[in-house]
């Protein structure tokens, strides 16, 4: 048994470090299980060479090499496994780290090369050849009480991590944080065995041995499996405050002195190698158990049912829904947050919905199925909510809602309302410990829900006012380029003036031409520059509306279109004449113009584009679609329609806003759809 553990441990240090040779934490994880192959293989010479006195101490004092190192080793992974800012947290232990190394060259001095731990000559160290008991002196003592002080720290810091840890990237660290705290915890064990009789027992060595291999097979096969060295997590500093890591091996060590004294005073046989392992795997198992998601929730319901008036700490949730959501300055950082804060409080899964104003429909970016990513206003859930702005059980949805319902698992549904505007919901499933929904869930959820609701409806509006700012700048910029162009129709005057009297003169019409050649130019790029600027806000102006056919306004605006001789780009349009709205001419044609263009320098070399006017559902439609690469999703999500945000070289970000807000005052609509094959503008008008 300590040859396969010490192999295994062996191997599993060597693929870690191949992996990744240059990481802290497959280095220091490395090490580790180094320590531990080093231990197994003296405990192997040493039974293996038992009962020859010489080579037996030999092994020991392998072995003892191997312990000696696993505190600043193991210490040292504990700081920097699964943590994001690892390297203050090691700055900050750098002390502890080189107290621990020192101490484990002293005891490696003293056991391994003076033989200080075993007193008088190598043959009287044993108590009898037929009891493999290796007596301990002061050395050997202390060297033990180190070993539970080190793995003691080494323990606290794993157990900070793992309770840091939320959702996936506890799954994804747990195995890891049982496999080396079991063995670390086994050997706090052995030690305070050693240290409470002052003897070595070599018949723990092979039950040793079987602990070890327990627990780095599990590890061995998470670790290459799922990569669990590669995730970082931020360490709470409150969690260090709260730690029971201390208390229960405190605790342990009173019980294990309670058995150790009864076991001897009422002459209990047992067999080491069988019942060790028993108890080893039955500790390994509750630990694993506790940290079960619906075992723990159970619990908490089970305190705080009859131990307290209410089932929620209202005033805790209120202050940390403050302190978690108020800070957040994003739309995504906001859903993050509150899901993870209603998921973590209320124990169920949590799928979140927000309202996109450039759709006009509910959005959501959880893990739910692609038909139920996007829903209208008119879903049954969304008029459930427009009826009562509280939470509600989704039996009360209606029929046709059982779909969405089935597919993510959801039982309840709470609104994310300011003032009777629904800025969202929230749907999730059921609680993990099969408690139904009360009213306390209710006033918590309610809560939660509106400040997550008012803070997503303060973020538009700031982004809202940045947008109108950034208009002001550009305002200015205007104001700026007209004094430009005053400048030049004076250069222009001037020619024209002195034309009349110099018109016979050489010299004067080659300075002119340059003059007017130059001057036109200039006004060229700046009239580029402003010539997508609407000149009120609403981009239209309502007296100048008639019915006109959106096939001949697309017509109108491709014989404008410069087509440039390096591109072979298709022009085509498809009008069946049904496409008849009342609008402003002018400005509907500025918007297929600006659209038409914008799919003709999407096209990179060779491609078509395509206008298509039509009637849809009693609407007037005009797509534009083109087979150029297509816009970024996360651009149309975030940027599109918004002033001075373009994905052209040369742009000017100013069209396309222009484009909405003229459709927009005619009361329609402008949608797009883009693949990496394409994209199609769609604009409807009433």
């Amino acid at each position: 048994m300590p040859v396969v553990s010490a192999l295994l441990c062996a191997a599993l240090s060597a693929f870690t470090l191949s992996r990744n040779p240059r990481h802290m934490v497959n280095i220091s994880f490395s090490l580790g299980m180094f320590s531990f192959a080093l231990a197994g293989a003296g405990d192997a010479v040493a039974l293996m060479s038992y009962p020859e006195a010489g080579r037996t101490l030999m092994g020991l004092r392998i072995s003892v090499i191997g312990q000696a190192l696993s505190p600043p080793v193991w210490l040292f992974f504990s700081i920097v496994f699964a943590r994001a800012d690892y390297r203050e947290v090691l700055a900050r232990w750098t002390p502890a780290l080189i107290g621990a190394s020192l101490a484990s060259a002293l005891f490696i001095y003293l056991g391994a090369f003076r033989g200080s731990f075993i007193p008088g000559v190598e043959g009287a160290a044993f108590q009898s050849l037929e009891t493999p008991v290796v007596m301990l002196g002061k050395a050997g003592k202390y060297f033990h009480t180190y070993l539970i002080i080190g793995f003691m720290f080494v323990l606290v810091q794993l157990e900070n991590t793992l309770r840091s840890s939320t959702g996936s990237k506890r799954w994804q660290i747990k195995y890891i944080v049982f496999g080396v705290g079991s063995v670390l915890a086994f050997f706090i064990y052995l030690s305070s065995k050693a240290v409470l009789f002052s003897a070595i027992n070599l018949q723990n060595l092979p039950v040793t041995s079987a602990v070890i291999f327990i627990s780095t097979m599990m590890m061995t096969v998470f670790i290459v499996r799922h990569r669990l060295l590669d995730v970082d997590i931020f360490i709470s500093r409150y969690v260090v405050y709260n730690s029971v890591t201390i208390l229960a091996i405190g605790l342990y060590l009173f019980a294990t002195g309670v058995i150790v004294y009864g076991a001897r005073y009422f002459n209990v046989p047992f067999n080491e190698f069988f019942t060790t392992p028993l108890v080893f795997i039955a500790f390994l198992v509750l630990v694993i158990l506790l940290f079960t998601a619906k075992l723990r929730r159970k619990a908490q319901l089970f305190i705080n049912r009859h131990f307290y008036k209410h089932k929620y700490e209202f005033r805790d949730k209120w202050m940390e829904a403050i302190d978690g959501i108020s800070s957040k300055v994003a739309v995504a950082e906001i859903e993050s947050t509150l899901a993870e804060m209603v998921s973590g409080t209320m124990g169920a899964k949590v799928f979140i919905w927000v309202y996109e104003p450039s759709s006009r429909s509910y959005v959501s970016k959880s893990d739910v199925d692609e038909r139920f990513r996007v829903l209208s206003p008119s879903d049954p859930i969304v008029r459930r909510m427009n009826e009562r702005t509280g939470p509600f059980l989704l039996e009360e949805a209606g029929d046709g809602a059982d779909e969405l319902v089935r597919s993510i698992g959801a039982t309840l549904c709470a609104p994310l309302a300011v003032d009777r505007e629904i800025i969202g919901f929230i749907l999730q499933g059921p609680d993990l410990s099969g408690e139904p929904y009360r009213q306390d869930d209710f006033d918590l959820l309610k809560a939660v829900a509106t400040q997550a609701a008012v803070q997503i409806k303060n973020t538009r509006l700031a982004e809202d006012i940045l947008d109108m700012k950034e208009l002001e700048i550009f305002s200015r910029m205007s104001a700026f380029m007209m004094h430009d162009l005053k400048n030049l129709t004076n250069s222009l005057s001037l020619v024209s003036q002195n034309a009349k009297y110099n018109m016979d003169n050489v010299e004067f019409q080659k300075d002119a031409i340059r003059t007017i050649d130059g001057t036109v130019t200039r006004m060229k790029k700046l009239i580029e520059k402003l010539s997508n600027v609407p000149k009120r806000p609403d981009g239209a102006t309502e007296s100048r509306k008639e019915l006109s056919d959106l096939g001949d306004l697309a017509q109108r605006a491709m014989q404008k279109v410069t087509l440039t001789e390096k591109k072979n780009v298709r022009l085509s349009i498809d009008s069946d004449g049904s496409a008849v709205a009342s609008v402003d001419p002018d400005s509907v044609e500025m918007v297929v113009l600006n659209l038409i263009v914008n799919a003709y320098e999407a096209v990179e070399d060779h491609g078509g584009v395509k206008v298509r006017a039509y009637r849809e559902n009693g609407r007037a439609c005009l797509s534009v679609s083109d087979d150029g690469p297509g816009i970024p999703r996360e651009f149309i999500e975030k940027d599109l329609f918004k002033p001075f945000k373009t994905t052209k070289k040369n742009g000017f970000g100013i069209g396309l806003f222009q484009c909405k807000h003229l459709v927009e005052a005619h009361g329609g609509t402008i949608e797009v759809e883009s693949t990496a094959g394409g994209t199609v503008f769609t604009v409807s008008f009433p």
